[in-house]
């Protein structure tokens, strides 16, 4: 891992920390007003929160300059090894870094980039994953491959 790498992972790491702080502030605070947290949460959080999957919200401006979406698929990915993120979890990624996705095919668009790549592994039915990660997953086999007769001797 480089040293920017490593610089990057831990700013992560410092910013979860301060979250969770903040997290638990805000739900003194609606405990003490009586305003319930389930009124809070927006979709996009009732979608994140059970899974646990942390989803950057505040990357840096320019953080997959010049990068093609596969590319910064996987940049982001690589942030959080082991942990997959689904198609809109990576948009938004990309948009709070200033890239530009906002056609309405957006998402269309990046599950086909993902898909039709190599590094790319598709976990359960919704979120996206590095092939890396998952080296016990078996390769489909082909028709061709299938119907090939086995040389077993013995005839």
């Amino acid at each position: 891992m480089t040293d920017s790498t490593k610089s990057t992972v831990q700013f992560l790491e410092d910013l979860r920390k301060e979250r969770d702080d903040l997290n638990n502030l805000i739900e003194a605070l609606e405990r003490r007003l009586g305003i319930s947290a389930t009124a809070q949460i927006s979709e996009s959080d009732d979608a994140v929160q059970p899974r646990g999957i942390p989803v950057v919200t505040s990357m840096p401006i320019g953080f997959f300059h010049n990068l093609s979406q596969a590319a910064a698929a996987e940049k982001l990915l690589k942030m959080n090894p082991g942990q997959p993120y689904t198609t809109q979890e990576i948009l938004e990624a990309f948009r709070n870094s200033g890239m530009d996705v906002n056609s309405k095919n957006a998402p269309t668009i990046l599950y086909t980039t993902l898909k039709r790549s190599p590094k790319f592994e598709r976990v359960g039915s919704k979120a996206w994953g590095l092939k890396e990660w998952y080296p016990e997953r078996k390769k489909k086999i082909s028709n061709k491959e299938s119907e090939a007769p086995r040389e077993e001797g013995g005839d």
